[in-house]
């Protein structure tokens, strides 16, 4: 029987993956929930439509911005820039349409989809960060500010 706890983590999830998505562990084909994420804005581009996310991976979390390699050629997407919640500069992510040989490759990227991921820490992680894409020129071509709250392992009790 599952426990209280992982119990009204599935639940919670389950109500706000309608509105956010939530991210199912990658390790080894566990049911625990490891993260939930949502947006808190969005700008008026459209690279950043399939937003941004954190995952959990060896429990590492990390947070995942996915684009396609249509859009970063068509904006000439050169950089993914990540601010923290008091607005810092806290990565900075090179971009290049030339990164999908390397990720086709990569398990769970699609064909013309760039994934970039970023190590934020161990879990429990929990974090707001405003995800901006710079072309050539430093102009901002889109934007997502992302909440997201990636939980301790949930075990089954005994």
């Amino acid at each position: 029987m599952p426990s209280r706890r992982r119990l009204l983590t599935s639940l919670g999830c389950g109500t706000m993956a309608g509105l956010a998505g939530c991210s199912g562990s990658n390790s080894g084909g566990s049911d625990t929930v490891d993260c939930h994420s949502h947006a808190l804005s969005h700008g008026d581009g459209d690279a950043l439509d399939n937003g941004a996310r954190g995952t959990v991976e060896d429990d590492t979390v990390r947070l995942v911005v996915p684009l396609s390699v249509e859009d970063v050629k068509r904006y000439d997407i050169d950089t993914i820039r990540v601010y923290d919640i008091a607005d810092e500069l806290a990565h900075s992510i090179p971009v290049s349409a030339d990164d999908a040989d390397l990720m086709a490759n990569k398990v769970g990227v699609n064909e013309g989809q760039l994934q970039y991921e970023q190590h934020l820490g161990h879990r429990p992680f929990h974090g707001q960060y405003r995800v901006v894409v710079v072309d050539t020129n430093e102009k901002a071509v889109d934007s997502v500010t992302i909440e997201f709250n990636c939980f301790p392992e949930v075990e089954d009790e005994a």
